[in-house]
């Protein structure tokens, strides 16, 4: 019998399965993986039987208890949002961050803290390059400014961790759930291997969904001659996504996105990025604020340099709005959940993600 090839785990599992982010975790390493039109492409064979591009992946054997207990020390109850330490909302006192931010640029804020702390040696970011997201690094506060605001479309940004990983230094890192579970992967592997994790700083963004290569269709035909300067998704009742250039701003109706959603965004249990240091995202119903989840020591050591430092201002997260957030991450997790609960014969299988039994019953039972 013939063991197969970790590439070809991958292709089966996880590429022709439709679980694929594009997170990047697989490439940037492997001379075999390419991110290509918003997807990765196999572009040669590869015979290893232990690669990392399965290991890494995210939708790929991810034992969530075991990530739970190891960073939290506690067994995996899929709380709403998580693991919380401290729940606040926040923004950059630099009017000049918040103009440049999608929100309130707390995560600019907090990763030019950690490089000038020294929490951090460099930072691996998103940045937005002729309307397409890549990851990058990066090592002084004017390069992590040129990374503000966000983009929908599904980026590669693990791709760039790996380009530099084992070159020594602490990281900060910044991505959406499924990026920060392949960053814990690789940080797992690394440590496993070399004995040598470094003390990464870890900064979530909520995520509900990411687009894909053909969303670019849809944003040509819309603004074809207009030099894009940001998108957003208003909260509701508004059904719609902004499109804003140099010259105007276009709302295209939220019916007409979707269709670009990627397929593996339907079985993605995680809108906070659960297993970061500390989560951002954006104050719903409250303009220009940042929803801030502080999660372990490390990250509430960060926000506490920023607040100190005068860098962030801060303020109580209305309960309304903390609980409004808890059911929109229940009801991601639920939807995910019982996607994959369907494709399994045991309910500790949930496609992707492994969990002990007692965890999975325990999980399904809540959701």
């Amino acid at each position: 019998m013939t063991t197969q090839t970790s590439q070809g785990q991958l292709k089966d599992h996880v590429l022709d399965a439709g679980l694929c982010s594009v997170c990047g975790a697989c490439s940037g390493l492997c001379p075999y993986l390419k991110p290509f039109q918003g997807r990765v492409a196999v572009v040669d064979k590869c015979t290893l039987t232990d690669g990392r591009c399965f290991a890494h992946c995210p939708r790929a054997g991810t034992d969530l208890e075991q990530l739970h207990q190891d960073m939290f020390d506690s067994s995996y109850s899929a709380e709403p949002v998580g693991s919380v330490r401290k729940v606040r909302i926040t923004r950059s006192t630099d009017s000049a961050i918040r103009d440049a931010a999608q929100y309130g640029g707390t995560v600019t804020t907090l990763v030019q803290n950690a490089l000038t702390s020294g929490m951090a040696d460099r930072a691996v970011l998103t940045r937005t390059v002729d309307g397409r997201p890549v990851g990058v690094n990066v090592s002084t506060p004017e390069e992590v400014a040129e990374s503000a605001g966000s983009n929908y479309l599904a980026s590669p940004t693990l791709a760039a961790l790996n380009q530099r990983n084992g070159n020594g230094g602490s990281v900060a890192f910044v991505g959406t759930p499924c990026q920060v579970i392949g960053f814990r992967k690789i940080a797992d592997r690394s440590s496993s291997t070399n004995g040598s994790r470094g003390n990464p700083v870890v900064i979530g963004l909520f995520c509900t969904w990411a687009l894909g290569h053909s969303f670019l269709n849809l944003l040509h035909e819309t603004v074809p001659d207009g030099e894009l300067v940001k998108t957003d998704v208003p909260p509701p009742p508004a059904s719609q996504f902004d499109i804003q250039t140099k010259n105007e701003k276009v709302s295209v109706p939220l019916d007409d996105v979707r269709p670009h959603i990627l397929d593996a965004c339907a079985t993605c249990h995680d809108m906070t990025a659960e297993f970061s240091d500390i989560s951002v995202g954006s104050a719903e119903g409250i303009s220009g604020w940042n929803t801030v989840l502080v999660r372990t020591e490390r990250g509430e050591k960060l926000l506490q340099q920023a607040l100190d430092a005068g860098l962030l201002e801060s303020q109580e997260l209305p309960d309304e709005n903390l609980e409004h957030l808890k059911m929109a991450s229940s009801n991601k997790r639920a939807r995910a959940f019982q996607r994959l609960s369907e494709s399994g014969d045991n309910p500790e299988e949930l496609g992707h993600l492994q969990l002990t039994a007692e965890a999975a019953h325990r999980v399904l039972g809540q959701s």
